[in-house]
């Protein structure tokens, strides 16, 4: 039967002791293998249809006599979901430098962390904010009323005069 001989110690790999001559293949050229014999396979008939009896759903019956003792154990906080929104952790941001309707004053032209330029407004153009972001403001330029930007905190200043300063120093009494 197929598989006995794995029982059977491994033949030694040179059948013949006397024969030293090396083997050579050559390209091209038909060369004799031995023949091998293959054992017979045995035909084995399989069912074409199983019988299987199907078991409906086990019913357990519980006794009502025995009252299981009920087990007490530490009780557990419920866990500890996510809360949406800022964690407590967050560190709190200072409250924005301008209001919206502000007038400010553009005191650097190039973006800081790219250095690119805030469009071609030169330093000392004055706009008024029309939204104000977390460290950036929406601004609109006086010399190009159609067109916003968006402008880092550090580079603008306030354009309104403190209300302490006399009506007499550069602006007139409205």
């Amino acid at each position: 039967m197929a598989g006995d001989d794995l029982d059977d110690e491994p033949a030694d790999l040179d059948a013949v002791a006397g024969d030293d001559d090396d083997l050579e293949l050559v390209v091209g050229e038909v060369h004799d293998v031995p023949e091998v014999e293959i054992p017979d396979v045995v035909d084995v008939e399989i069912p074409d249809v199983v019988d299987v009896d199907l078991v409906d759903d086990p019913v357990v019956q519980v006794d009502d006599e025995e009252e299981a003792d009920p087990v007490v154990g530490p009780v557990l906080p419920p866990p500890v979901r996510p809360q949406p929104g800022r964690p407590p952790s967050a560190r709190e941001e200072p409250p924005p430098p301008f209001a919206v309707g502000e007038r400010v004053v553009l005191i650097q032209n190039t973006r800081p962390r790219t250095g690119t330029l805030i469009g071609n407004y030169p330093v000392g153009t004055t706009g008024r904010v029309e939204t104000v972001l977390s460290q950036t403001a929406i601004v609109r330029f006086d010399s190009a009323p159609d067109t916003k930007e968006v402008v880092a905190f550090t580079c603008l200043e306030s354009g309104e005069k403190p209300s302490d300063e006399k009506p007499g120093d550069g602006e007139s009494p409205a």
